[in-house]
């Protein structure tokens, strides 16, 4: 009897565990169902998902075509316009262009002044060899100018730029200046300014605006000399909000079109800050009711 009880609880066992084996199996091949068909749905949504960020895509593509045109033909037309519209508006006024770094070129800048009638007498660049110079250096430059003390060097070397510019022209400073390396010079510093365009910006961040614009701008004024400081849009480092501390009008896209004929607007009589940039209070002067209503 105890021989059969052993075997029955020994067959209970077994049916128990062929059950729970097959419903282990069972559940696994559900699972494994449900795995395919939830992966069949993400693959679904992703294709969907995909065709839509295509289609989004090519509408992207085809807007920035329209806008592409649109803005080439507004180009063409600012182009057209422009020489007419500041043909003249600085007849006869004397410009030098005082730039504080030669790292950016304002070729255009100065076709658009003698576009609008000003005659840009010189180009004046100071280098950043008035920063760095040797002791040597430093030492001839001090015996020249019979300077006493080191630190009243690049003042004064600021000043003589400025009494240049406003017209009292010393040959034999600007040649000794020139063949030091310290300024360069593309005109004739003998007519002096009407007006000073000052173009500043640099590439990295130093204290030359301190050292070197903030002096040569207070010397100018000094000399009541008219001056507008300018940039290009390119410029890593601005000193447009330096220039506005120090009460200038600026315009810092003046590479573009718009910039250029801002400055034209400004030496005419336009005060302010404009551009494109965060310092900008304006895009560009607003016209005169008179012009609007040409």
């Amino acid at each position: 009897m105890l021989i059969n009880i052993k075997y029955l609880v020994i067959t209970v066992i077994s049916i128990f565990l062929a059950l729970g084996i097959g419903i282990l199996i069972g559940i696994q091949i559900d699972s494994q169902d449900i795995i395919l068909e939830q992966q069949e749905i993400t693959v679904q949504r992703m294709e969907n998902k995909f065709d839509e960020l295509n289609r989004i895509n090519l509408d992207l593509q085809n807007e920035v075509k329209q806008l592409s045109a649109a803005n080439d033909i507004n180009e063409n037309y600012i182009k057209n316009i422009f020489p007419d519209y500041i043909k003249n508006k600085l007849s006869g006024v004397h410009i030098i262009i005082l730039e504080t770094a030669d790292e950016y070129t304002y070729t255009s800048m100065r076709q658009a002044l003698k576009t609008a009638g000003a005659q840009v007498t010189s180009v004046t660049i100071i280098s950043d060899k008035l920063l760095y110079m040797n002791d040597e250096e430093i030492s001839n430059i001090m015996e020249y100018f019979g300077i006493d003390e080191k630190d009243n060097l690049i003042p004064v070397i600021l000043k003589r730029i400025a009494v240049t510019i406003a017209g009292n022209y010393n040959p034999d400073d600007i040649a000794f200046l020139i063949e030091k390396g310290i300024i360069y010079v593309n005109g004739d510093l003998q007519q002096p300014a009407d007006y000073v365009v000052l173009a500043g910006g640099s590439s990295e961040k130093n204290n030359k605006p301190e050292i070197i614009d903030i002096p040569l701008i207070k010397e100018l004024k000094k000399l009541s000399l008219p001056l507008v400081g300018v940039e290009t849009t390119t410029v890593e480092t601005s000193y447009i909000e330096i220039y506005k501390k120090q009460k200038l009008s600026t315009v810092d896209n003046v590479d573009t079109i718009i910039g250029q004929t801002s400055l034209i607007l400004v030496i005419n009589g336009k005060e302010g800050n404009y551009g494109v940039k965060k310092s900008a209070q304006a895009l560009m002067p607003y016209l005169n009711e008179e012009e609007n209503n040409r």
